[in-house]
């Protein structure tokens, strides 16, 4: 098993992170880069309001989305306006086309929920189309591909120093069931968010806790 440990730093506030880990093969990152990850993206959104630009806030919702959702970069793209599920006593979104073709719904935080309902009303107040099969993200060429917002995550990855080959956008689906299963040690509920068909392919975030053991053993008896 490879367990790789990078001390990386920001150079603009010196904030030390720890590196992206890989274990059994599973690529993810800590909890100090997501968080750093999400408010680099969050601060381009709030600058680009200011200025009047577009392009950091839909950067910031799909970057929030893929963060605290765990979805794929392809269910992603594909989400429509009507796969929102955030009126009064709902928090999901609907996966139309999941792999194997299969749909589902996966929950979401009331962070989350909230900036979708916020987004949505930033679309319609620009007139773009909300309407039930509008896709979520739209472009001026159509609405988002994989491959773009593939280029979006990997640009704020080199941006802050976290890029390697490889490790881009998937690693904040495992980086979500990682944080997931953390929580409570609840692997079906890892498994229902994911949306895997088996139990067997969830487990693996189970053997990640291994660290968390040897973290817990320094130390023992002196």
């Amino acid at each position: 098993m490879s367990d790789r440990c990078v001390l990386k730093s920001n150079g603009k506030n010196g904030i030390a992170v720890t590196g992206i880990k890989n274990m059994e093969g599973i690529k993810y990152f800590s909890e100090s880069q997501i968080k750093l990850i999400r408010r680099s993206v969050k601060q381009k959104a709030e600058i680009d309001i200011q200025k009047g630009k577009i392009a950091g806030v839909k950067e910031w919702m799909v970057i929030d989305l893929l963060s605290s959702s765990g979805l794929r970069v392809s269910e992603a793209a594909d989400l429509r306006c009507g796969d929102l599920r955030i009126r009064y006593g709902e928090s999901e979104v609907f996966v139309r086309n999941g792999k194997g073709s299969k749909s589902r719904y996966v929950q979401i935080p009331d962070s989350l929920k909230k900036h979708l309902k916020e987004y949505l009303n930033w679309k319609k107040s620009r007139g773009e189309p909300t309407d039930y099969d509008d896709h979520l993200f739209i472009g001026q060429r159509g609405h988002w591909t994989s491959q773009a917002i593939q280029k979006i995550v990997k640009k704020y990855l080199k941006a802050l120093n976290l890029y390697e080959n490889g490790k881009s956008v998937h690693a904040l689906r495992h980086s979500y069931a990682v944080a997931l299963y953390r929580r409570e040690k609840d692997i079906r509920a890892v498994q229902k968010q994911l949306g895997h068909a088996s139990i067997q392919t969830t487990l693996i975030y189970a053997d990640i806790l291994k660290e968390d053991i040897q973290d817990q053993l320094k130390g023992l008896w002196g």
